[in-house]
């Protein structure tokens, strides 16, 4: 309780007590990494994670700020390279204006997206990108 405690903003990451000297836990730390490993290769699809966040932005609507609201567009999963080191997930939110996310309500989309993955051991990365403009010729 009291590691955790301490390291409180490392609510994702999973604790063990182990020991190199005694030996104790040390199968359990490998089982740790293989599920991080696992986790890592997680992704969610893009139907299934626009239906999630809207669902979120429907329950709980961003907060206005200066009288402007977050909207959401679409979001999608980004990197998921199989050959890549362990990489946290990484989700790209196309939004109206990404200064309109606060840091209370990216916790929150952060935790809608747990719920759903968990992502046991790893952050979850989530970048807001402006709504592209159309070119016109």
């Amino acid at each position: 309780e009291e590691t955790r405690a301490r390291i409180f903003f490392l609510d994702y990451a999973p604790v063990l007590i182990a020991s190199a000297l005694t030996g104790e836990n040390i199968e359990k730390l490998f089982e740790f990494i293989a599920k991080v490993r696992r986790a890592a290769r997680e992704h969610i699809g893009t139907g299934i994670l626009n239906r999630l966040l809207r669902s979120a932005f429907a329950s709980n609507p961003p907060p206005m700020i200066s009288g402007r609201r977050l909207k959401l567009l679409y979001a999608a999963q980004a990197g998921g390279n199989p050959e890549a080191a362990i990489e946290p997930p990484k989700f790209v939110l196309f939004v109206n204006e990404p200064r309109l996310l606060s840091e209370t309500y990216h916790r929150y989309l952060e935790t809608r997206i747990r719920k759903a993955q968990p992502y046991p051991g790893l952050p979850v990365i989530l970048t807001c990108r402006p709504r592209q403009e159309k070119r016109r010729k």
